[in-house]
């Protein structure tokens, strides 16, 4: 009888537990500041939003290390789960464009749209390279609405640059693995 290798990763390995683990000691962080100065102060939602986008980063990573046949796929899945989750976290935390309100939704709506249509899409390479080609474009249009809704108020181009490049990265990636799949 010979043995057998499968693919599926043990349950709990080197990895998981060195990656969870880091996730963990990251949202303990502000629990351990908040100890020794006042500059940190986090309240039970400002915890539970920062596990909840913690845990969506360490599913990303997960599911694209499961689920990814190519590399590409998995290193676009990566980038975008990144992204998304810096974006997020940036815009809860100080605005990605100053700190009005209706502006900065529209990061989290195009994420939320995103992740709704990717589902759609059953998250095919082939669709996520649009799909991240469009929030990349977003960033802009965003950029150009916050001048008309926030009159006089700088816009962070250099900023939404970054993102864009970030978008734009993640989907060359998926367009690359959508190529290799279908020759």
């Amino acid at each position: 009888m010979t043995d057998r290798i499968t693919s599926r990763t043990p349950f709990l390995n080197g990895w998981r537990i060195a990656g969870w683990g880091s996730l963990v000691a990251l949202l303990l962080l502000p629990a351990l500041a908040m100890q020794f100065t006042r500059e940190v102060d986090w309240t039970a939602s400002d915890f539970v939003f920062a596990a909840i986008l913690l845990g969506f980063l360490g599913g990303v990573v997960e599911l694209a290390v499961r689920f990814s046949r190519s590399g590409s796929a998995r290193g676009g899945y990566l980038l975008a789960g990144f992204t998304a989750f810096v974006t997020l976290w940036s815009n809860a935390a100080v605005g990605i464009i100053g700190d009005e309100d209706a502006v900065n939704q529209f990061f989290f709506l195009m994420v939320i749209a995103a992740l709704v249509a990717g589902a759609a899409a059953r998250f095919r390479p082939g669709a996520m390279r649009w799909i991240a080609l469009a929030l990349a474009l977003g960033q802009y249009a965003v950029g150009i609405a916050s001048r008309f809704m926030m009159p006089g108020h700088a816009t962070e181009w250099g900023v939404l640059t970054i993102f864009a490049v970030l978008w734009s990265a993640s989907g060359g990636l998926f367009h690359r693995a959508a190529k290799a799949r279908h020759g």
